[in-house]
């Protein structure tokens, strides 16, 4: 993964153009190599890349914040028991999160977890997996990439 590509922030904005932010979480980083823009969970031992199917219904997702308290780049992974910031997506808002790598998307396609903890895939439209995000950019991930997206 890599921020050649423009990416400098996790969270982008609202797309109603107010100035609402979503709610943050903090917790303890439990997963080696959590990247910013990876889906996280919430547990008693802090924030771990979510690793449920697409298939768990009901999940608050979240996904990790870059490092800024310490001037970190999109590239900079959160190490275990570092204190780390993770953001809770909320509907009508715009994030960079990771898409796992061959996924042809149009804007609109909808995302779901994929089997690779932390990250989105293509999702199946059909009511069997919950939707997390919609793409809001037309791209070929030729890597695990960020992608602009909004919350389902």
């Amino acid at each position: 993964m890599t921020t050649t590509i423009g990416k400098r922030t996790v969270f982008v904005g609202p797309l109603d153009g107010t100035n609402r932010r979503p709610s943050t979480v903090e917790g303890i980083c439990v997963t080696a190599a959590t990247l910013p823009g990876m889906i996280m969970s919430e547990s008693s031992s802090g924030l771990a890349q979510n690793a449920n199917a697409g298939t768990v219904f009901g999940n608050r997702p979240i996904v990790a914040d870059r490092n800024s308290m310490l001037q970190k780049n999109m590239d900079d992974i959160w190490t275990i028991n570092e204190n780390m910031v993770g953001l809770q997506l909320e509907s009508g808002m715009e994030y960079n999160l990771l898409v796992v790598t061959g996924q042809a998307l149009a804007i609109g396609t909808a995302l779901t977890r994929s089997a690779t903890a932390g990250v989105l895939q293509i999702a199946a439209t059909d009511g069997t997996v919950e939707i997390v995000a919609h793409a809001n950019e037309a791209v070929t991930t030729t890597a695990t990439q960020l992608v602009c997206c909004t919350r389902a």
